[in-house]
């Protein structure tokens, strides 16, 4: 009888296709400083030979839909939504420029990166710290009201790359979505200066 794997429903951030294994290595090449690029022996294979570890991970984010609402008397209130994102693991926090699409997949819980933010309740002063710290830059005067509508727990395909070689000893984070190299968050995941 054949074993059933434990899987898990999450939400996954981005609805298109996550980036493939074989296109990885590309992506891991452009990510490259350009002088390790100009290298001769450098190239797309070069990364897919001296790889020695490959793994997609699933990268916990806190995800909440607000309304700023701003008083302007005697007119009628204006509302303006946001989307802001918390970064589970290292308390990372911003507001996403446009409106993120969200996908329900299944995965194994083995891919899932272990949050430190690990609650609902543990989400809402990193939220709270962006309104404050972040949107109410934007009000000179009278700073507006803020209203949490929503607040659900989403997760960023990311691909784990180790390359490790006499010219290039190496783990980069690709972003499974975009191909981007994720540099500036994967720094913040090692020490805490985001935690509060």
């Amino acid at each position: 009888m054949p074993q059933l794997l434990s899987v898990k429903e999450v939400k996954r951030l981005g609805n298109s296709s996550i980036i493939s294994e074989q296109d990885v290595y590309r992506y891991v090449y452009k990510s490259l400083p350009m002088k390790k690029r100009m290298m001769r022996e450098v190239n797309e294979g070069f990364v897919r030979e001296y790889t020695v570890n490959l793994e997609l991970l699933y990268h916990p984010f806190w995800v909440a839909e607000s309304l700023v609402v701003a008083d302007r008397p005697p007119f009628q209130p204006k509302k303006t939504p946001n989307i802001i994102f918390v970064d589970a693991v290292s308390g990372y926090r911003g507001v996403f420029s446009k409106v993120p699409s969200i996908e329900s997949i299944e995965i194994d819980p083995a891919h899932l990166v272990k949050k430190n933010i690990k609650t609902q309740t543990e989400s809402k002063k990193y939220i709270k710290d962006v309104q404050e710290k972040q949107i109410n830059r934007a009000y000179i005067l009278k700073k507006p009201k803020h209203e949490v509508e929503h607040i659900y727990e989403s997760y960023l395909p990311i691909w784990k790359v180790t390359i490790e070689s006499d010219l290039i000893d190496d783990t980069f984070y690709i972003n499974g979505n975009t191909g981007e190299l994720e540099q500036h968050m994967s720094k913040r995941w090692n020490d805490s200066q985001d935690i509060l």
